[in-house]
């Protein structure tokens, strides 16, 4: 698939089918800023048996799991940051080559940032540099190529990709999950139709005095059909219309549960039991006993809804240090909407720790 006449071709340490080429802004390159050179070599430290190649000596190129590594980290150290461009790449031999390849230029990090693959995805529907392409020509080339090394990279459930939006529709920096996106697509496209044909068959078959139990008959058996057919439809509509109103409870609320989640990740850590309070519930939350170290990422993997509990789960993979050691660690819990505590929202249920790099 080609898109752009872009090409840039380099040598590269990358050897995964699909990869990343960051392009800094001038003066503002880890050459330029010795605090960006910082972060990037905490990340080769930490990462240090987790990375093929460490992001200092690979970029401009990085695999998908270092991008998104390195953009949280930029994320939290600055805030918001501009990159000049951030384009997908392929290898040719020995070189990388992004001719062909979907890029976001500006490419911009800041609070609503999720993964890499929404403003691509941004760029690929909304740019002019492809407007010369099919949405179908667009989507497969999402679905069939950089969402399977992109889910590779990263080690992740196909639930965890964002969706490729619906031809018309409105790029959001929320998507659901892919489960939840099958079950919006299902359509129930059934008709109700009377039995004319076996009508029709029977008139040939009886005579003229049996013509009335004939119609009789067939008034019965059509109206049974179209009441089950409606029976059934009306099911479905039903459960749509309540899977759509839980996707728009997530969708209205993902920002706020992500933004009281970041406050609550570093008082948990904290080992601070008082402060931590403010934000569990009267429940079996308020048992929970803060852990003691320091967040170095805070990335989300996923978050649910669940209209019985009206509870959002939310998982993330956190990189926690405690003195000289850092994990990598996958921490789920509940939360709950609440008008009268202190940030809008508790948690109800104690934390679950695991391993995310086994």
């Amino acid at each position: 698939m080609a898109f752009i006449p872009f090409k840039k071709s380099n040598k590269c340490l990358v050897t995964d089918d699909l990869f990343v080429e960051i392009t800094w802004e001038e003066g503002k390159s880890p050459e330029d800023d010795s605090e960006l050179l910082g972060i990037i070599e905490g990340l080769d430290q930490q990462y240090l048996d987790t990375f093929q190649h460490p992001i200092e000596e690979s970029l401009p190129y990085v695999t998908f799991l270092q991008a998104e590594m390195l953009f949280q980290a930029l994320q939290d150290a600055y805030g918001q940051l501009q990159l000049n461009k951030v384009a997908i790449c392929h290898l040719e031999g020995k070189e990388a080559v992004s001719e062909g390849e979907v890029f976001a230029s500006p490419f911009v990090i800041d609070g609503n940032y999720q993964n890499l693959l929404l403003p691509l995805i941004q760029a690929i529907l909304t740019d002019s540099e492809f407007q010369s392409y099919t949405y179908t020509e667009k989507r497969e080339y999402f679905v069939n190529q950089i969402y399977p090394a992109y889910k590779v990279s990263l080690g992740i459930q196909e639930s965890s990709l964002p969706l490729f939006p619906v031809e018309g529709e409105q790029v959001s920096t929320v998507a659901p999950t892919s489960k939840q996106v099958s079950k919006m697509s299902v359509t129930p496209t059934q008709s109700v139709a009377a039995p004319k044909a076996k009508g029709s068959s029977l008139k040939k078959v009886y005579i003229l005095l049996g013509l009335l139990g004939v119609l009789a008959a067939g008034g019965i058996i059509s109206s049974m059909m179209a009441f089950s057919q409606l029976s059934k439809q009306s099911k479905q509509v039903t459960y749509l219309y309540q899977e759509l109103k839980d996707i728009k409870s997530l969708v209205d609320k993902e920002h706020q549960v992500d933004v009281f989640n970041r406050y609550f990740l570093p008082t948990y850590y904290s080992g601070n039991k008082e402060a931590l309070s403010e934000y569990l519930s009267d429940g079996d939350a308020k048992y929970t006993a803060p852990k003691q170290g320091t967040l170095q990422s805070v990335i989300l993997e996923q978050l649910t809804y669940d209209s019985k509990t009206k509870e959002y789960t939310s998982t993330y993979v956190l990189s926690v240090k405690d003195g000289e050691k850092a994990s990598s660690i996958r921490l789920s819990f509940t939360v709950k909407k609440s008008d009268s505590a202190k940030y809008g929202f508790v948690v109800t249920t104690e934390p679950k720790e695991a391993d995310y790099i086994k």
